[in-house]
């Protein structure tokens, strides 16, 4: 599971230098805001699927109910 979470912080790092460089380069507000839309979303989308395989391995199977057997 940490191979995952390292990948996290690996488009993170990546999303911070594309970050940086799009709003060097950006000419407007709007341009701007779109840089920093598309660096967030680099970053939220695979933490939350990490999120997500990480939660789906803790499941643990289902307990048997003694009062119905």
């Amino acid at each position: 599971m940490k191979y995952w979470w390292i990948l996290v912080i690996l488009a993170a790092i990546v999303s911070a230098f594309e970050l940086m460089g799009g709003l060097l380069g950006a000419k407007s507000a709007p341009q701007q805001a779109a840089v920093a839309a598309m660096a967030a979303a680099q970053i939220i989308i695979p933490y939350c699927l990490v999120r997500a395989i990480t939660e789906l391995g803790k499941e643990s199977p289902p307990k048997k109910n003694k009062a119905a057997s």
